[in-house]
This record gives structure tokens, sequence and C-alpha cells, in this order.
């Protein structure tokens, strides 16, 4: 008996728990995007500070709650690809699904401004 109980205590950590083993990631970000982002973010907004890091970091965050990986990376080339130059990249700067898609990060990013304190003046945009 004395041996039973460490015993069963042991078995029950080997065992996953219903709740951890379904549970996904709220988002599925790099790490390597997410701090390109905020390193551009911060560097918009007016260097390297503690001030523009967790603005930037909240901004990131807020866009990867509301945004799978994948979809954030389409509307991001869209909107990275607006004033690129020459044929090939039309399909990034006219038509619906262009705009359609700037808009939409544009408003996401504005609205993680907003949660995450970044004043107008400073901007949005990538």
């Amino acid at each position: 008996m004395r041996y039973m109980l460490p015993l069963l205590a042991a078995g029950g950590l080997c065992l996953p728990l219903p709740a951890l083993a379904d549970r996904t990631p709220a988002h599925d970000y790099p790490t390597q995007a997410r701090v390109e982002y905020a390193y551009e973010c911060m560097n918009r907004l007016g260097g390297e500070n503690y001030d523009t890091l967790y603005k930037c970091s909240c901004s990131i965050d807020y866009i990867a709650d509301r945004l799978p990986y994948d979809e954030y990376v389409t509307l991001d080339t869209y909107q990275r690809g607006q004033n690129a130059a020459g044929e090939r990249p039309e399909v990034l700067r006219e038509g619906s699904i262009a705009r359609e898609s700037r808009n939409r990060l544009a408003a996401i990013k504005a609205q993680a401004a907003q949660q995450c304190l970044i004043e107008p003046s400073t901007g949005t945009r990538d």
C-alpha cells in the first residue's frame, strides 16, 4: 500500500489530459515573423525602446489572435505589393481581391493600433 500511491501518481502524470490534448494554440505565427513585424513597427514608431516594443508586440499579438498565419501572409503580400513596379506584380496592385485584402489588413491593423495605444499620427501601415 505504501508504494501504491506514488505509482498511481506517477502513472497519472503520463496520461494526457483531455483539455490539454485537444487544445490548439490561439495562433500559429512563427517567432521570426513576430520579431520581424515588431522590429519594423518599432522603427516606424521612432526606434527601439520599451514603449515601442510593448506597443508593437501587442499589435502583432492582436493580429495573430484574429488571423491565421497563412491568411496574414496573403494579406500582407497584397499590402507590400501595392507599390511594386512592373507587370508581374500587377495582380498585387489591381483588382478587387487586392483591394479587399489590403482593406481587411488595414482594418485589423487599425483595430490593433487602437487596442495597443498606438497613436494615429504614427500610423499603422507596414
